[in-house]
């Protein structure tokens, strides 16, 4: 953490090519809020939790959660969860067209989609980031 830095900025496509879930739909804009509403979720492969969620927060349009730096004990205690939001790879650069001509290749005209899905292609990505975008 930058001691100057107040915010950590968080892309949530990166969270989304983690395997993480971003609702980000403030639950006031819900027509029936429910608990996995407006949140981040972490899925877990340890038998304990299956699942782990960090409740996202408004300020103006901008959705947010509080973080500090861990303590050493918490940042060494094998008793403490520890997760990457982010994946590393692919490496991010919001310039790319990657992520564009991938986009582009689920639709036909008029934004419909395409339906015959590529072999290799992660067919619960769109289910778990179907509410990407965060402000």
């Amino acid at each position: 953490m930058i001691p100057s830095m107040t915010n950590i900025i968080l892309c949530p496509m990166k969270c989304c090519l983690n395997n993480m879930s971003v609702n980000y739909v403030p639950k006031f804009l819900v027509q029936n809020p429910m608990v996995n509403d407006y949140l981040v979720i972490i899925l877990s492969d340890d038998d304990i939790m299956s699942f782990f969620h960090i409740p996202l927060k408004l300020q103006g349009v901008t959705s947010y959660f509080p973080v500090r730096a861990a303590t050493l004990f918490e940042y060494e205690s094998d008793h403490v969860p520890k997760f990457h939001l982010t994946a590393e790879a692919p490496d991010w650069d919001p310039r790319s067209f990657s992520y564009t001509l991938q986009e582009d290749s689920t639709l036909k005209f008029r934004g419909r989609i395409v339906s015959n899905n590529k072999k290799g292609t992660d067919h619960n990505a769109g289910e778990r980031c179907s509410q990407l975008v965060m402000y």
